[in-house]
């Protein structure tokens, strides 16, 4: 029998879970919390085999944001066995690349026929990963990006990657000149090499590549 937990911060889509995963006798939901709080604080109590965990997930005296990513690491932090598959209506690159940096188990879209829902719970519990098939495709091509931009990254030096984290705050060669102790002259080389090395054209361009990359570990301070 798996045992099941349902969260999420609307009553009638709890019910609706409850209502079509009771037709199964191998499953038995054995719990349900409507925010993040009460989903780590239930879940730790509980213990389930399977958490389906709504990705857009409320928390006490805010509006509903991506409380589900931030429930789902803590809840694999307590406990780590426990199988966690995203719900989302959204097949959005970043909520789908956030739950699964999270340690989440599974990203499916509320829209999944019931029969794929079931299999899918089945397969965490056998130890695979699950992805809607619907988002699949779209998965790959980040990672593929993803991938081009690591590679781009792995050709900067040090020294290279720190100018280029002052391009992105905006400071002028002078500036970072000054900061990096080296002459204007010699920034202008460097910025010159970190364009072409990244095959972009301009600063701009560059500044955009080193927050999209991260570099400043905005999401990590944020999580």
């Amino acid at each position: 029998m798996i045992r099941l937990m349902i969260v999420d911060d609307q009553k009638v889509v709890r019910v609706g879970l409850i209502n079509i995963l009771k037709h199964y006798p191998n499953l038995n939901v054995i719990g349900e919390a409507g925010s993040q709080d009460e989903a780590i604080k239930k879940s730790t109590e509980i213990k389930p085999d399977v958490i389906l965990m709504d990705v857009k997930l409320s928390t006490v005296g805010q509006i509903s944001q991506n409380n589900g990513i931030s429930a789902c690491r803590k809840i694999k932090e307590i406990l780590p066995n426990t199988k966690i598959i995203m719900l989302s209506s959204f097949a959005d690159d970043e909520l789908i690349h956030e739950s699964i940096l999270a340690g989440a188990n599974g990203y499916l879209l509320k829209g999944i026929d019931s029969k794929e829902l079931i299999k899918s719970i089945e397969m965490v519990i056998d130890g695979k990963s699950v992805l809607d098939p619907n988002i699949i495709d779209k998965v790959l091509v980040t990672m593929r990006k993803m991938s081009k931009q690591q590679t781009l990254l792995d050709k900067l030096t040090k020294q290279e990657i720190e100018i280029l984290k002052l391009i992105a705050l905006g400071k002028k060669n002078k500036e970072i000149s000054s900061a990096m102790c080296l002459g204007e002259k010699t920034i202008r080389n460097y910025i010159s090499q970190i364009l072409s090395k990244l095959n972009v054209s301009n600063r701009v361009e560059a500044a955009n590549f080193a927050l999209q990359n991260d570099l400043f570990n905005f999401k990590k301070d944020m999580s």
